[in-house]
């Protein structure tokens, strides 16, 4: 696989750079995961659409140029200690579309500062959050936006983050630019929420005896 599929949920850890602007390296402090799933039930679903163009070589490597995944993550479990979300992938081919094993992942509500630190490095997100707002099919998100440029060997890469509250894992949307040492666009990645919903009530068998 040419992109991580891990980038969306890592990407949630910058959604809160308050929170560890004044504590120390060695302690713990709220972690961006935990907070954005801790608010929804279990069974809540986020969908996502992502979609990676490549140039040069890369590009004739897939369907049209374009590396398409679906994820779905699915929150299993929530408690005051941790969350526990299940993502599923399915990827694109020539002849047909493959999906994976479904994965699990365990979000503790406190990590350490470093480990947000070493992240907030990965994505060069900085500054203070700017606010948007982005359409989901019929629905206008509220969304804060964090942006970033970091170089990495011989390219640039430019990271773009809308995220909101208010949708399960905090992600709305996710782009990353990747240029050359020649300022030549090599790749992009958009990675766009699709839909998100809350559990499906159960059905009460009793009543559907009593309909029959």
């Amino acid at each position: 696989m040419r992109t991580k599929v891990c980038g969306t949920l890592a990407l949630a850890f910058v959604l809160a750079l308050a929170v560890a602007a004044s504590a120390q390296d060695d302690e713990m402090v709220a972690n961006p995961r935990y907070k954005f799933w801790a608010d929804h039930k279990p069974g809540t679903t986020a969908t996502y659409h992502e979609v990676t163009k490549f140039t040069g070589e890369e590009k004739d490597s897939v369907p049209g140029g374009k590396d398409e995944k679906t994820i779905v993550y699915k929150l299993l479990s929530v408690n005051k200690d941790k969350v526990v979300v299940q993502t599923t992938v399915s990827e694109e081919d020539y002849l047909g579309t493959i999906e994976q094993a479904p994965t699990r992942a365990i979000y503790p509500a406190k990590v350490k500062k470093a480990n947000l630190d070493a992240v907030f490095e990965e994505f060069g997100l900085k500054g203070e959050a700017k606010e948007e707002t982005v359409t989901i099919g019929k629905e206008e998100i509220k969304c804060k936006v964090l942006s970033g440029t970091k170089k990495k060997d011989d390219a640039t890469v430019t990271y773009t983050l809308h995220f909101s509250d208010s949708v399960p894992g905090g992600v709305v949307k996710r782009t990353r630019v990747t240029k050359s040492g020649d300022n030549k666009f090599s790749a992009e990645t958009t990675v766009t929420l699709k839909s998100y919903a809350g559990p499906q009530p159960k059905k009460d068998k009793g009543k559907d005896k009593e309909d029959k």
